[in-house]
């Protein structure tokens, strides 16, 4: 999948979800970290694009752990990092509709995959479309604000943070 069809996969989920946007799109993204020119020879979870930072273990450990430890993490960070989270999932759902997949074991050969659709291609564009129109939808009765971007808690610490 390219950037942009991610970057709409993150702000659909925090919108959906209610939920700020920028950790949910900062989440969608950041499973490409690993994204580097050419290929080693021998691929393994760490060395490759869509190595270890798309398993698909990472968002589920992250949430397990949020949720374990939430009477004692400020609300404003468990709502960020399930938003972060959640935006990482949609990064890895869309992923695993490619022929490449996602890794679900130990190696880089252990992978799941709908190979539902190419990346770049008219299925892709297909993808985006369905999530601009949710989009759409999602904006016809909301408004969206600074707030809903960044979330009204993070606001204010930023404006005291300026004061």
């Amino acid at each position: 999948m390219t950037t942009g069809t991610h970057i709409l996969a993150g702000v659909a989920v925090a919108l959906y979800f209610k939920l700020p946007i920028f950790p949910a799109v900062f989440g969608s993204v950041f499973p490409d970290v690993d994204l580097k020119k050419g290929f080693p020879k021998k691929r393994t979870l760490f060395n490759s694009h869509r190595g270890i930072t798309h398993h698909v273990a990472i968002p589920v450990i992250l949430t397990f752990m949020l949720f374990f430890f939430k009477d004692v993490i400020p609300s404003v960070i468990f709502r960020d990092v399930l938003s972060f989270s959640l935006g990482y999932a949609s990064h890895l759902l869309l992923d695993s509709l490619t022929p490449l997949g996602v890794p679900v074991g130990f190696s880089y050969r252990q992978r799941f995959s709908f190979k539902l659709l190419k990346s770049g291609k008219l299925s892709e564009i297909i993808v985006a479309l369905l999530l601009l129109i949710f989009l759409a939808g999602i904006f016809k009765k909301e408004s969206i604000t600074l707030e809903s971007f960044f979330g009204r808690d993070n606001i204010s610490f930023l404006m005291n943070m300026l004061k």
